[in-house]
């Protein structure tokens, strides 16, 4: 019984949501590539991105494309202001983040990032013949949708700020365990 414990928690803990520090120790500032440190990331659902940065210096704002290729941020998702922020992924679809300082964006601050939806089959390559209809495995929440937005615009940069530790899912299970294991 206590094998099955430890094979249930390695297999919990392999699958725990991951926190990235957009940067690493570099932080939220110049002269860094974010589009290529986002780009050696597997960003999933429930990961974690942390801001740090000089407030007194910078910001990030959460965006869509269009805000991101320009930018701008006209009609921003999230802000982020405190120096010390946090967003918990928790839907599929594009990630744009940029600082909004006037040519900070244009020199470098800002990147994206998409998280497949789950489930979705890889798409098929093109020429690629087959015979039955692909199987529709693909989810179908309500659109339009910005990721991170529940309908409700965040004004605060504590908006999507995590408390949220995954341990805590394996307080029942430890204790389920435990009953079992007192009943044994």
């Amino acid at each position: 019984m206590m094998m099955l414990l430890v094979v249930i928690m390695a297999t919990l803990g392999s699958t725990m949501a991951a926190v990235y520090e957009v940067g690493d120790s570099t932080g939220w500032t110049f002269n860094y590539n974010y589009e290529q440190w986002a780009s050696s990331k597997s960003f999933q659902l429930g990961d974690t991105l942390v801001f740090n940065f000089n407030p007194q210096l910078h910001n990030v704002r959460q965006v869509n494309k269009t805000s991101f290729d320009t930018c701008t941020d006209h009609d921003p998702i999230a802000s982020f202001y405190t120096g010390s922020d946090s967003l918990t992924l928790m839907t599929p679809g594009e990630y744009y983040f940029l600082c909004d300082i006037p040519g900070h964006c244009a020199s470098g601050l800002k990147f994206h990032f998409k998280i497949a939806m789950p489930g979705t089959p890889p798409a098929t390559p093109a020429g690629t013949n087959t015979d039955s209809p692909p199987e529709s495995t693909t989810l179908t929440p309500p659109y339009p949708y910005f990721p991170g937005n529940s309908g409700i615009t965040p004004t605060g940069s504590n908006a999507y700020s995590s408390k949220w530790l995954p341990m805590n899912m394996l307080l029942p299970l430890l204790l389920a365990s435990s009953m079992v294991l007192s009943m044994v």
